[in-house]
């Protein structure tokens, strides 16, 4: 697993006590978890405990029926939209694309929360959108229409996108849905790097492998409530993901790299 980091001040991005209903059904009930800058955090859980929700709510896209979300220590509902998106950047799990920009417009959207509408691009945002392409492995394709691209190679120019908006936050939902292995694992590592640079990366995930291997710290729900919160190694054990998951499972590692293998469920 990686290495807890620094301690760090200043800048975070707080749930509080965040409850949130749709539809009418309770998704998320008394939700509290602060993210700090050198954070890379990881949000696990069964289908329908509520990660995707917990990610959309601290990102400001849905508003809490009770508690709230705080940036920086305000409101996220009173910081200005494009305060909040030089802020955070949002990865959704859908990768569904429908204009036909080229792959490298497409990344370069990740720079509009930086500069007025009508403004050419920067020094610094040409800088940003290359090297963002660079570390997705999309120069090769960056001239294609996106809507011609396979799902992984659309799946890496959307994560570009928001590697581009250098933002102090980035949330991103199930981030290797659609990815090789190789790009998987490379995208991981790229995480990693920016946690250890200063941003804070928040995660949703279905590998516990992942989890375990690379995050710092492991936010486990089950049923739309927080049941751990804590160091990887601490939350990933056979016990905790009994309760969540209803399955047992072996917790080792294989040549040094820590691996979860589920072995049967319980009944």
């Amino acid at each position: 697993m990686t290495d807890a980091p620094p301690a760090s001040r200043g800048l975070t991005l707080q749930a509080d006590a965040v409850t949130v209903s749709l539809g009418g059904r309770p998704v998320i009930a008394g939700f509290t978890a602060t993210i700090r800058p050198g954070e890379f955090v990881a949000v696990v859980g069964a289908n329908g405990a509520g990660k995707s929700t917990v990610l959309r709510t601290l990102a400001g896209l849905i508003t809490p029926g009770a508690g709230r979300v705080l940036l920086d220590g305000r409101p996220i509902a009173d910081v200005p939209a494009r305060d909040v998106a030089r802020s955070i950047a949002y990865l959704p799990q859908d990768r569904t694309v429908h204009w036909p920009l080229a792959a490298s417009r497409v990344v370069a959207l990740g720079r509009l929360p930086h500069r007025s509408f009508a403004a050419a691009e920067s020094a610094v945002d040409k800088a940003a959108i290359d090297a963002a392409m660079q570390r997705m492995d999309v120069l090769p394709f960056a001239q294609r229409p996106i809507v011609a691209l396979s799902g992984g190679e659309r799946a890496r120019v959307l994560v570009a996108r928001a590697l581009a908006q250098d933002a102090r936050f980035l949330i991103a939902d199930e981030p290797t849905a659609g990815l090789d292995p190789a790009h998987s694992l490379h995208l991981f590592e790229e995480f990693v790097r920016l946690a250890r640079d200063g941003s804070a990366v928040i995660t949703a995930l279905h590998d516990l492998s992942l989890a375990l291997r690379y995050a710092h710290r492991v936010i486990l729900l089950s049923g739309g409530r927080c049941i751990a919160d804590g160091s990887a190694s601490s939350v990933i054990n056979k016990d905790l993901l009994a309760q969540a998951f209803g399955i047992e499972t072996i917790v080792t590692t294989v040549d040094g790299i820590p691996v979860v293998l589920p072995t049967s469920t319980l009944t």
